[in-house]
C-alpha cells in the first residue's frame, strides 16, 4: 500500500481553511532538478513529497518538477503505468502541499480515455487542484505517439500570481507563450525531460522578452541534461542600459534550484513597455488564426 493511500470520506483530514492572500512583491519558485525512479509509483511519490518538504522548508512558494515525474519519463513510455488525476499518487502530492502550505506543480503521465496524457497540475497551497494543462505538442512520430494531445492553454491564480505552463517540446513553439501571455500570464512554468544546449535556453530568453513574462523552467539532470533555469522580461533598467534576463541556472547535477521573482519589478516593466499585446495588430496574422472578438 503506497504510504500516502487515500484516506476514506470519514477519516481524511479536513483541509485548511482559506486563507486571504495578501499581495505579493515576491515569488519563489524551486525547481527539483533531480533523477525519479523510473516507472515506480510509489518511489516517485514517497522522493517527490521529501522533495517538496525539504524546498517548502527552504522558503519555496511553490515546488515545480521535471516532466512526468510519476514515471521518471522512462522510455519507451509504458501506457500501463499511467494514473487517475483523483487516485493516491496525486493525493499524495496534495497532501504534502496543505501540509506544507507550499504550491507544487506536479507531472505525470494521467490516465484518459483516448490515451493517457503528459499532464502537469499546478496544486495551491490548500492541497487544491489550481490548473491541469496537457501537452499539447506531443510528439506523433515517437515516444508520446500514443499519447493523448492537450488542446489549450490556459491559466490560474496562485498567491495572486497569474500563471500557466508550456511542457518541454511546447516551449517551442512561440504560439504556446502568446496564448499564455493574452490569457494574462505573468510567470510560465515549463517542466522538461530533454537534452539542454544553448538554442533551448535562447528559446525561453525570448519567450520571456516578447510576451513579458517571467518563465521558470525545470529539467532532470545530468551530463548535457539539467540547466534548469529562470528568466525576467526585463531587459532595460530604469536609464535605458541593458540587463541580463537570465535570473539564475544550474548545472547538471541533482539539486534544488531556487528562482527568485521580483514581481514589483515585472508588473510595472508589463504597464509601461511595448512588447507582449501593447501593440499586437491580430488584423494582419490571418494566416495564424483568425482575429478574435477580444483582440
Amino acid at each position: 500500500m503506497s504510504p500516502c493511500r487515500r484516506c476514506t470520506a470519514t477519516s481524511r483530514p479536513a483541509r485548511p481553511r482559506p486563507r486571504q492572500i495578501q499581495p505579493r512583491s515576491t515569488l519563489r519558485v524551486t525547481g527539483a532538478q533531480y533523477f525519479a525512479p523510473l516507472n515506480d509509483l510509489d518511489a516517485t511519490l514517497t522522493l517527490g513529497r521529501g522533495i517538496v518538504r525539504e524546498a517548502a522548508g527552504a522558503g519555496a512558494d511553490l515546488v515545480l518538477f521535471p516532466e512526468m515525474w510519476s514515471t521518471g519519463y522512462a522510455l519507451p513510455i509504458d501506457l500501463r503505468h499511467a494514473t487517475p488525476i483523483d487516485g493516491d499518487w496525486v493525493e499524495g502530492f496534495r497532501e504534502i502541499a496543505a501540509e506544507m502550505a507550499v504550491g507544487v506543480a506536479i507531472t505525470l503521465l494521467a490516465e484518459h480515455p483516448g490515451g493517457p496524457t503528459n499532464t502537469t497540475l499546478v496544486i495551491g497551497r490548500l492541497g487544491e487542484v489550481l490548473l491541469r494543462h496537457d501537452k499539447v505538442h506531443t510528439l506523433r512520430y515517437d515516444a508520446e505517439q500514443h499519447l493523448t494531445a492537450g488542446t489549450g492553454f490556459e491559466t490560474c491564480l496562485f498567491d495572486g500570481v497569474r500563471i500557466g505552463v508550456m511542457t518541454c517540446f511546447d516551449r517551442e513553439f512561440p504560439e504556446s507563450a502568446r496564448e499564455l501571455m493574452l490569457a494574462g500570464a505573468e510567470l510560465v512554468l515549463v517542466p522538461n525531460a530533454t537534452a539542454w544546449n544553448p538554442v533551448r535556453a535562447h528559446q525561453l530568453e525570448a519567450r520571456a522578452f516578447e510576451n513579458m513574462i517571467a518563465i521558470a523552467s525545470v529539467n532532470y539532470p545530468g551530463d548535457g541534461w539539467g540547466q534548469s533555469s529562470a528568466y525576467t522580461p526585463v531587459v532595460f533598467d530604469p536609464d535605458g542600459r541593458p540587463l541580463d534576463p537570465l535570473i539564475a541556472r544550474a548545472d547538471g547535477r541533482p539539486q534544488l534550484v531556487p528562482f527568485r521573482f521580483d514581481l514589483d519589478v515585472i508588473r510595472d516593466w508589463r504597464e509601461r513597455e511595448v512588447w507582449g499585446a501593447s501593440h499586437r495588430r491580430p488584423d494582419a496574422y490571418r494566416r495564424i488564426a483568425p482575429p478574435r472578438p477580444t483582440d
